[in-house]
């Protein structure tokens, strides 16, 4: 059985991020200025160019996806960690483009959102620390 700790829910954030700012530098940055730890992200919005990436797992290596087109965020998922001691966003994100096609993938630096509305929920317990799985070469929870 895999190991497992509870978490008691913390404090709970609903805000939108702007137009023009990187998606995942806005997630990082507000984890990491108000001390969350551990804990849940979602959200919803648009993104007016975006910047993922797929694991390889062959290759052990993320191949970078570059969408240069406005998409709609169907869905934002990740959960927050410590990793090189500051808060980490770890997500992934499902988008629809114009004509309905969809990709997804690992949130990277380089997604500029038209606008976002993001809801955290802070768990409370001992924050999970993430490091390079040798395996798997992944930052995971070790």
């Amino acid at each position: 059985m895999a190991e497992h700790k509870t978490y008691l829910a913390g404090r709970t954030y609903i805000f939108k991020i702007n137009k023009g700012k990187d998606l995942l530098t806005e997630l990082t940055d507000f984890c990491h200025d108000n001390q969350i730890k551990c804990g849940i992200v979602s959200g919803i919005g648009s993104l007016e160019n975006a910047t993922l990436a797929y694991f390889d797992q062959a290759k052990k290596k993320y191949e970078k996806i570059v969408v240069s087109k406005e998409t709609e965020i169907l869905s934002l998922t990740g959960n927050i960690s410590i990793m090189d001691n500051r808060s980490n966003v770890h997500a992934h994100v499902v988008l629809a483009q114009k004509d309905g096609a969809i990709v997804g993938g690992h949130l990277g630096v380089g997604s500029k959102v038209y606008l976002a509305e993001v809801y955290i929920q802070e768990l409370v317990g001992e924050p999970k620390v993430r490091k390079q799985d040798k395996a798997t070469k992944l930052n995971t929870w070790l």
